[in-house]
């Protein structure tokens, strides 16, 4: 009868065992019988007969759902004291001579991850550290498979909980297997994917105002990857706060991030090297001064650019100095944008070369653009010994006519009111310039602004959006332009116009078209910023007008309004 019985139940624990298979090829999850029968028999154990198991050397053989069941309850009664033991005891389960158990154990610490993160750094970082010498000295290789995932997982984990002195106690662990067993190390490397998550850890702390506590001790395990990463941030910031903050970061990595940073200006191509000039600006000057104008040679256009709006947003007190030493070897479509930033950074030594650039004395392939960029830089230098060039500019008369274009002669008259006041006060009444006209003109340098880069003109919100297309590229659009001013402005376009991308602009408002030729710079939905790099002296005119017509509502571009969170004006397209 008894072995009658025995078939039985046999028989049916078979047909229950395949409806669990079924279900489980379905997608469902499913508790087997065994499991739901101990789980019955671990809830009808009284709480001190749950510890004093779960506390014990055998802890190993509890399942880690039971495990996570008394750590919750521990945690919900405040015994947070008790809930840690158990899970340090459970995973000191994992020096046991079996293999089996090893498993067992790795396999628990992986399901019981996020329960390790959420407890006090010494508990975690201890965990990954056990986990990280057992697994060098692993040798069977089914086990040492289930360690690795286990200690990437806790990793992980210590990623996602921005607990830097766990990653680093991870990081340093596979420093030291690297150096016993290299080839385990070299698969266990990759998957903690560390560095592809610097940047996200490095805008956290901006967004913070603060380095976190261990972020910096984390960086310097990685001092060439943090260092790229802090660099390529800096070269992003726009706000003096940030930038003191990563300067700070960057600092405290030590000398081995700065030659990082110097062999990528040297070595690495563009993309790379152009991202670490801002912070080298601040940190290794004279490696700059040295190797910037040689690597300048092998790059393109679009490299030039960059390497302009760097040095400018850098904050360093030399970058007038140093546009102008490269200023020779920039394009000559850069150059007016070179000119612009020597002038806001107060660069007295470019007086010279500014003054003669202002007479005509003009670098291979420049347009008078550049010279009319030169006398906007010599007014906000408020450079002695201009005087008389300008006055020449503005007083030239022929008979019937105005020696000098009216471009010209209004920023050369604004220069002056800078410089010579006295002159410009009983000269400009009987100049033939409106007062509308000189109205629109270059801002002088914020000594204390809180912006890394600042504005050459106020923008002006315009009463009505201009309209305008593109001329020269595969796929022409058109744009409307709600917000601009000499320098530049907004443009909302249906089409995806990338940053860096040189586009010849037709604008009107009502009247006659201005031609110009602009850089596309950053994007906001559909709302493009551009940059205008060159210019005839009477499309130029053209502007000036339009904007004083339809540019009624002046936008101050002081550091006041430029806050964190200021968005670009978006408009809906006019096709939408």
């Amino acid at each position: 009868m008894l072995d009658a019985m025995g078939a039985e139940i046999e028989s049916l624990r078979k047909i229950l065992s395949g409806h669990e298979e079924k279900l489980a090829r379905a997608g469902i999850s499913v508790k087997g019988h065994t499991e739901i029968l101990a789980q019955q028999f671990w809830n009808e154990l009284p709480a001190e007969k749950r510890n004093e198991a779960l506390l014990s050397p055998n802890a190993w053989c509890i399942p880690a759902a039971s495990i996570r069941q008394s750590v919750e309850a521990l945690q919900k009664s405040g015994d947070a004291a008790t809930a840690g033991r158990i899970l340090e005891n459970y995973v000191n389960c994992i020096r046991n001579p079996n293999a089996e158990t090893r498993r067992a154990v790795a396999h628990g610490v992986a399901e019981l991850a996020p329960f390790y993160g959420s407890f006090e750094d010494k508990l975690f970082v201890s965990t990954i550290r056990e986990l990280g010498l057992t697994l060098n000295e692993e040798t069977d290789s089914e086990s040492r498979s289930v360690i690795s995932a286990a200690f990437v997982r806790l990793a992980q984990e210590a990623g996602q909980r921005r607990s830097y002195t766990g990653m680093q106690r991870a990081i340093e662990m596979v420093d030291y297997i690297e150096s016993e067993r290299p080839a385990v190390a070299k698969n266990l490397r990759p998957r903690l994917a560390v560095e592809s998550r610097l940047a996200e850890f490095v805008d956290d702390a901006v967004k913070a105002d603060k380095l976190p506590v261990g972020l910096v001790a984390f960086l310097r395990r990685i001092p060439g990857p943090a260092a790229e990463t802090l660099a390529q941030r800096f070269s992003r910031t726009g706000f003096r706060q940030d930038a003191d903050l990563l300067l700070e970061a960057m600092s405290a990595l030590g000398p081995d991030a700065v030659t990082h940073l110097r062999q990528t200006l040297l070595n690495a191509p563009a993309q790379q090297a152009v991202d670490v000039i801002a912070m080298l600006s601040r940190l290794d000057l004279a490696a700059l001064e040295a190797h910037l104008p040689g690597r300048m040679t092998e790059w393109k256009r679009s490299s030039h650019d960059r390497v302009v709006r760097q040095l400018a947003a850098s904050g360093a007190p030399e970058r007038g100095h140093l546009i102008l030493g490269i200023f020779d070897s920039l394009d000559p479509l850069v150059q007016p944008l070179a000119l612009d930033e020597i002038g806001l950074a107060g660069e007295q030594d470019a007086n010279q070369r500014l003054i003669r650039i202002a007479e005509g004395d003009l670098p291979p392939g420049a347009t008078a653009y550049l010279q009319l960029k030169a006398i906007e830089a010599l007014g906000r230098l408020r450079t002695p010994g201009a005087e008389k060039l300008l006055r020449r500019i503005v007083e030239g008369k022929q008979v019937w006519r105005w020696t000098f274009p009216s471009e010209l002669r209004i920023v050369a008259a604004q220069a002056l009111e800078k410089i010579d006041p006295d002159w410009a006060k009983h000269f400009l009444p009987k100049s033939g310039l409106s007062v509308a006209e000189l109205a629109i003109q270059p801002l002088d340098i914020e000594m204390n602004s809180t912006v890394m880069r600042q504005r050459r003109y106020a923008r002006l919100r315009l009463e009505r959006p201009m309209s305008g297309e593109t001329m020269n590229l595969k796929e022409n659009c058109g744009i409307e332009i709600p917000e601009m001013n000499l320098g530049g402005g907004v443009a909302v376009s249906d089409q995806a116009l990338h940053p860096g991308t040189i586009v010849s602009l037709r604008m009107s408002a009502d009247s006659k078209p201005v031609r110009a030729q602009a850089i596309v710079r950053d994007a906001n939905m559909h709302a493009r910023a551009f940059e205008v790099i060159d210019i005839d002296l009477e499309e130029r005119a053209r502007l000036r007008k339009l904007l004083v017509q339809i540019g009624s509502v002046l936008k101050a571009a002081s550091s006041d309004n430029r806050g964190r969170n200021r968005g670009r004006t978006i408009l809906a397209p006019s096709s939408q």
